[in-house]
């Protein structure tokens, strides 16, 4: 028997760990508020560092006019959705998305009306027929991406933004939030200065890394605290003799089932690394850890920036594998660790998947589900049997929408294909011992 748990287990009543699409804000105002040492030791370790998760409205705004339309129609989507179902009493809510809807889709109209259509190219080609084809280098007659955006919309997005980055829920913020301020897309991006010899986005990297793992500890001691005294939500009903994978940060799974019985595929907040010798070293007494505390004593020792050439320079960070597609090896540990979650999936009859959605940022992972079909699986997620859910399993598993059949699992509509159930539900939902068992 095989679990593996993705981010909707720690969404668990009772857990309450934020998505990624939300996580920045959550952060920003965990360094503005309890964290604010952590702020301080950071910037200590990294002299002359001008990073702030407040500087990344701007430079996300100005992005905007570059994007291409089918992610600007997805922002359009995402705000319509979020004012969609708002109570009356959140009218001026509605009207703010309006407002960002139309502004939006009078950008789309901008770049819908730029495209070559048949009839101009043919009249380029009719004029100039022996030079038709140099003369068509493009697919437009205007380039969106040297557009800049007027103040009046900058400063409209910008506003918005950092209503998402407030304490106060603002519904239209943190759907745009979710895409602009994306702290999984700014991870990727700055990881690149390791590649790419950007001592800058080395030094962003490693404020906002070590940012993220301090306050994910401050979050996980927070949920630990509280369940001391009994079980913690979903991970208590765990049942014994099960092996898991988690593609989570958390320890709580490791809590329960034992080292020996848990992986971590993108690593997790117990370790940390350092990048030139690629050592993963453990953090010693992570629950009740001070955050602030242990990167004053034990990163800030371990990382000098201050040279010019950045290979002269020492970093460590923490053991959180970014979410790329192509995984970057941070240390030669992960690729043993991959092969045992490999190794793992081979030899389970049976597999339950909580709270992961088999995303595009973990296709390293879903290739070793690819890599081992025929295994009894049973998908629990909110979504499993939309469409689009179901056209991702098809990815992933060869299963198409119409080999499906309706069941029930659990008192629950259901799909079934071969050996792959779908079910929709929240983790904690579910029983998951009986869904073992029932696969016995």
């Amino acid at each position: 028997m095989l679990l593996i748990t993705g981010a909707g287990v720690d969404r668990t009543a009772g857990i309450d760990f934020p998505l990624a699409n939300t996580l920045l804000a959550d952060v920003t105002r965990y360094l503005d508020g309890p964290g604010k040492m952590v702020d301080q030791a950071l910037r200590a370790m990294l002299p002359g560092l001008r990073f702030s998760f407040n500087s990344m409205i701007a430079r996300a705004v100005d992005k905007i006019a570059i994007r291409e339309p089918h992610e600007q129609k997805a922002m359009v989507q995402r705000v319509q959705l979020a004012i969609a179902g708002l109570a009356a009493e959140k009218d001026h809510i509605r009207k703010h998305g309006e407002l960002i809807i139309r502004l939006f889709n009078k950008l789309a109209t901008i770049a819908e009306h730029s495209q070559l259509d048949e009839e101009t190219e043919g009249l380029i080609r009719e004029v100039f027929p022996k030079d038709a084809d140099d003369l068509i280098d493009s697919d437009s007659i205007l380039d969106i991406h040297k557009l800049s955006l007027s103040d009046t919309f900058k400063t409209v997005l910008k506003r918005t933004l950092k209503m998402g980055l407030s304490g106060d829920r603002h519904e239209v913020a943190a759907a745009l939030g979710a895409d602009m301020l994306n702290i999984e897309t700014l991870l990727i991006e700055k990881f690149l200065g390791f590649y790419n010899d950007k001592p800058a986005d080395i030094k962003n990297y490693l404020y906002i890394a070590w940012s993220l793992w301090a306050y994910l500890v401050a979050k996980q001691n927070e949920v630990l605290k509280a369940h001391e005294a009994g079980k913690l939500p979903f991970y208590g009903r765990i049942p014994d003799g099960v092996r898991a994978i988690t593609l989570n940060y958390t320890a709580f799974l490791e809590n329960r089932l034992g080292n020996d019985k848990t992986l971590y595929f993108h690593g997790g907040l117990a370790e940390y690394v350092r990048m030139d010798t690629r050592d993963l070293l453990p953090i010693e007494s992570i629950r009740g850890c001070d955050p602030a505390q242990f990167i004053r004593d034990c990163v800030a020792p371990n990382v000098d920036v201050t040279h010019d050439d950045w290979r002269q320079q020492r970093h460590v960070i923490p053991a959180l594998v970014p979410p790329l597609r192509l995984k970057p090896i941070l240390s030669h540990r992960y690729i043993e660790l991959w092969a045992q979650a490999s190794d793992w999936i081979k030899s389970a009859r049976h597999i339950v998947v909580a709270g992961y959605s088999f995303n595009n940022a973990d296709e390293h992972f879903n290739d070793i589900l690819r890599c081992h079909p025929d295994r009894k699986v049973d998908v629990v997620v909110p979504e499993a049997i939309t469409p689009e859910f179901v056209a991702r399993m098809e990815k992933v598993f060869g299963t198409s929408a119409s080999q499906y059949t309706k069941v029930k699992v659990s008192g629950r509509d259901a799909l079934q294909a071969k050996k792959i159930r779908l079910i929709p539900a929240r983790a904690d939902e579910v029983d998951v011992a009986a869904l073992f068992k029932v696969g016995a």
